[in-house]
């Protein structure tokens, strides 16, 4: 069984090592090893958590502020032996789009590649609609990988 924690930096090891594995299977060259890591960017408006059984980690995912009212996700990725199984990409949105449920957020947004298909089915299946690169906000960095993006609007918690 998985717990969703809190990123922490002793799990940066194991999370670029995930990213890697995935960068082969997909072979996308989508991480620099050389630029910023979660650690270097996790912080009161950058949250991660990450998906762990014991020490290995299966997944992460980040939420990361624009302003009051706009946030984007980052960084969700699944390891593969966990992808489909147990709900590990499906808690890990949940726990993201829940704390933007408490911190107020209207509107959520996220980038992702054409090769992500399963991806892509799992957000529309959650409710992101797709918008063409101009709708998203602009103060919202944008990797130059990403080709395909989404909105999700955050309903108030009741």
């Amino acid at each position: 069984m998985y717990s969703i924690l809190p990123f922490d930096k002793h799990y940066q090891p194991a999370i670029c090592s995930m990213m890697d594995q995935i960068q082969e299977e997909f072979e996308i060259p989508f991480r620099n090893p050389n630029g910023k890591q979660i650690s270097d960017i996790a912080d009161d408006e950058n949250l991660f958590w990450v998906a762990v059984d014991g020490e290995r980690v299966l997944g992460t995912i980040g939420l990361s502020r624009i302003d009051d009212k706009h946030a984007f996700l980052r960084h969700l990725f699944v390891a593969k032996e966990a992808r489909g199984k147990h709900g590990v990409a499906q808690t890990l949105l949940d726990t993201a789009l829940n704390k933007a449920q408490d911190l107020g957020y209207k509107f959520l947004y996220l980038g992702t590649m054409e090769q992500f298909r399963a991806a892509r089915r799992f957000y529309d299946k959650n409710h992101f609609v797709p918008v063409p690169r101009e709708a998203l906000p602009e103060q919202m960095p944008v990797s130059p990988m990403d080709t395909i993006f989404y909105r999700f609007i955050v309903t108030e918690k009741s």
